[in-house]
């Protein structure tokens, strides 16, 4: 029990790392739009500054990518709570860097450390691995459950809040920077907590000396590892198909109804309500009824249907069920597929795993919103269409082949 609860610094980590990417989806944008910034020229043309934006808010992930299943490795081999220590550490300077950017307007300096904060961000990788120390396979799903709740429940707080934040007519000295100082703050303090009450987990650290080109080329294990490449294709068609929803529902909402910014943004906060809910009880409830194989492969049908459904309905209001239960069935299929894998892998490769699959998550979302992006542009329906049959493929192969895990 203590050792659970010796994990509770973890989620506040996981939180306040999504917050500060929540934001960049939130601020950057219509920074980068604007022509009062000052982050680019005042004759850049719109075309322009879309591309540069998708190029910025690509970083971060692009970053996630290539670092975390090396910190992931790295904790295997040094211990949990060093890695983690020195990856928030980082993290919390390169919000600095971030936040003095958009004070600045230095677009170059706000690209690096974006990139920067995003290789050292391994915070949900190292909490997965964390979590497999010290739990068993009945209750580890409901635990990485709460992990996926602290990063949607970011994605209700850094909007709202970072909006605010960012708002000049609510306090003359706010401005764009001004939620990422807050960021930089508050993961400054988690590291402090973390520093004095967060107690190593892994209790047998691999003490061979560690391959770092291995380490630097772990993700070809993504590929090779017989025993675990099925799980993440596996894994790859439900995020790709999951990710993919959250880039392009919104877009669906503001050109396929004609929403306002206002109202779209209740939906949005609306979607991350059945995300808390799921992860807070009902994975953990059918996870001990179903067992893990069976409600990945339920939840990932179910995440694909109703995603197909959300475009069906004429009415407006229609959305707030179909909202509802794709965002349901999607936050019960995000940890179940991660559990997987996690079954899967020996302890001693646990850290190494878990950063392969939050590598996939983060190259998941930039392939998705190529994707959904060049779909939109044929059919605002077809996008959500398209990315719902690849969570179908997913949930079909895993129940004709099932997984060993």
């Amino acid at each position: 029990m203590n050792k659970l609860r010796g994990l509770l610094p973890l989620y506040f980590v996981i939180f306040f790392g999504f917050v500060g990417f929540s934001l960049m989806i939130t601020i950057f944008t219509p920074m980068m739009l604007s022509v009062q910034s000052g982050m680019l020229p005042a004759v850049t043309p719109t075309s322009s500054r879309i591309f540069i934006l998708g190029i910025l808010l690509a970083l971060y992930p692009l970053g996630q990518f290539l670092g975390s299943p090396v910190l992931g490795a790295f904790s295997d081999h040094y211990g949990r709570r060093k890695i983690l220590i020195l990856s928030l550490l980082a993290t919390t300077v390169f919000y600095f860097f971030i936040a003095w950017a958009l004070m600045i307007k230095s677009l170059w300096l706000l690209m690096l450390a974006s990139f920067l904060a995003g290789l050292s961000e391994a915070n949900v990788a190292i909490a997965q691995g964390a979590i497999a120390d010290v739990t068993t396979d009945n209750n580890r799903n409901r635990l990485f459950g709460y992990i996926y709740m602290s990063g949607s429940s970011a994605y209700i707080f850094g909007p709202l809040v970072g909006g605010k934040l960012a708002d000049p007519n609510l306090l003359s000295w706010f401005n764009y920077a001004t939620p990422f100082w807050l960021v930089f703050i508050l993961l400054a303090l988690v590291l402090l907590w973390i520093i004095f009450t967060f107690k190593e987990t892994e209790d047998h650290v691999v003490q061979e000396k560690i391959d770092y080109f291995s380490a630097l080329t772990s993700l070809a294990s993504i590929v090779t590892a017989k025993h675990l490449r099925y799980l993440y294709f596996l894994d790859f068609l439900f995020y790709i198909s999951i990710y993919g929803f959250l880039r392009c529902y919104p877009m669906y909402l503001v050109n396929g109804f004609h929403l306002s910014v206002s109202a779209s943004s209740e939906f949005i906060a609306w979607v991350a309500v059945p995300i808390i809910l799921g992860n807070l009880w009902l994975t953990g409830y059918l996870t001990s009824r179903l067992g893990v194989v069976q409600l990945t492969a339920l939840s990932g049908l179910l995440t694909g249907i109703f995603m197909i459904v959300v475009v069906i309905p004429p009415n407006v209001n229609a959305l707030w069920i179909t909202l509802f239960v794709t965002s349901l069935a999607l936050a019960v299929c995000l940890p179940s597929s991660a559990t997987l894998l996690s079954i899967a892998a020996n302890k001693s490769e646990q850290g190494r795993v878990m950063g392969n699959n939050q590598s996939l998550q983060a190259l998941s979302q930039a392939v998705s919103g190529v994707i959904g992006g060049i779909l939109a542009m044929i059919s605002l329906k077809l996008s959500l269409i398209a990315l719902g049959f690849f969570a179908i493929a997913g949930a079909a192969l895993l129940y004709f082949r099932p997984a060993r895990a």
